[in-house]
């Protein structure tokens, strides 16, 4: 059985890599900047920052 820590951090990168696709999908269809600008950053915050937190909070 998968920890956790893993379970967090498998689950959060898989968001941010649908808010990656969206922010790319929104890039190449000419969407507003600052929304795929955002989309960018919630990608980068849930593929790094989240499994980050969530490994750290768990191993304390």
């Amino acid at each position: 059985m998968l920890e956790t820590p893993v379970m967090i951090g498998i689950v959060s990168i898989c968001i941010g890599f649908v808010f990656f696709m969206l922010a790319a999908t929104g890039t190449r269809s000419k969407w507003d900047k600052k929304v795929t600008i955002t989309l960018f950053a919630v990608a980068i915050v849930f593929m790094t920052v989240v499994p980050v937190i969530g490994a750290v909070g768990f191993a304390a």
